[in-house]
């Protein structure tokens, strides 16, 4: 009689770590089963709703329109009494991305969702051809609805942005112009004489005073008076400044 001790009567074929990996993803499924399943596409249309409602809180104005994406039929989970979404940390809303949808109760789970995200709203479109350095005007420009293919900070939200600055490239006809594509001259540089208009209700006062810094019109500038007081006030398209007590 030869003995063995490495002999096995009834061996057992070793557990591959894939059958391991389902076993582990299916248990949860198989215990909420007696438990309502989460309507996942009532999930989608919550989700969908709370995308277009922080892009509307983001850029107020802009007309937003989600679109989650579909979730495995396979995926059984507990229906959730209080769902909660949000993005991934450090991610920001834009044409797409992840939401992540979290439950916390009766059963915490949670998944995350790809979405699509359309945005549209006013822009203001080149009327022509516009090559580059040159100085815009107002009929070169016209107001139209686009869907935007970018942040709808980077367009345009009103003409006066537009008129009299410089175009840094060339724009094509029917472009949407895009803030960074434009730049404004000086209205005011550092160490220049200006005339300083001080206004308020019912009054207004002209000094002179000397300006700390270049500013194009629209934008904030610093002024020393001949006092030796330093105000803050708005450069004008005429190289004046306006302050506002």
């Amino acid at each position: 009689m030869i003995e063995n001790s490495n002999f096995n009567p009834c061996p057992k074929p070793p557990m591959s770590p894939f059958r391991f990996l389902v076993f582990l993803v299916v248990a949860p499924w198989t215990t909420w089963a007696a438990e309502p399943v989460q309507d996942m596409q009532y999930l989608r249309q919550l989700g969908n709703t709370w995308l277009e409602q922080q892009a509307t809180l983001a850029w107020p104005g802009v007309r937003a329109r989600a679109q989650t994406g579909a979730v495995d039929e396979r995926l059984r989970l507990a229906a959730c009494r209080d769902l909660q979404f949000s993005l991934p940390a450090s991610a920001h809303l834009g044409n797409s991305g992840s939401l992540n949808v979290q439950c916390a109760a009766p059963l915490r789970w949670s998944l995350y969702l790809g979405f699509q995200l359309r945005l549209s709203g006013p822009a203001w479109i080149a009327r022509r051809y516009l090559p580059a350095r040159t100085i815009l005007g107002s009929a070169d420009l016209e107001a139209r609805n686009i869907n935007y293919e970018r942040p709808p900070t980077d367009y345009l939200s009103g003409a006066h942005l537009a008129v009299g600055a410089r175009s840094n490239r060339p724009i094509s006809a029917g472009q949407p112009v895009l803030a960074e594509w434009l730049s404004r001259p000086p209205a005011v540089n550092a160490g220049q004489r200006v005339r300083i208009v001080v206004r308020g209700a019912g009054f207004s006062v002209n000094q002179e005073g000397s300006a700390l810094g270049a500013a194009a019109a629209g934008e904030a500038v610093r002024v020393k008076i001949h006092s030796g007081r330093i105000m803050q006030g708005i450069a004008q398209d005429d190289g004046s400044v306006l302050v506002r007590p």
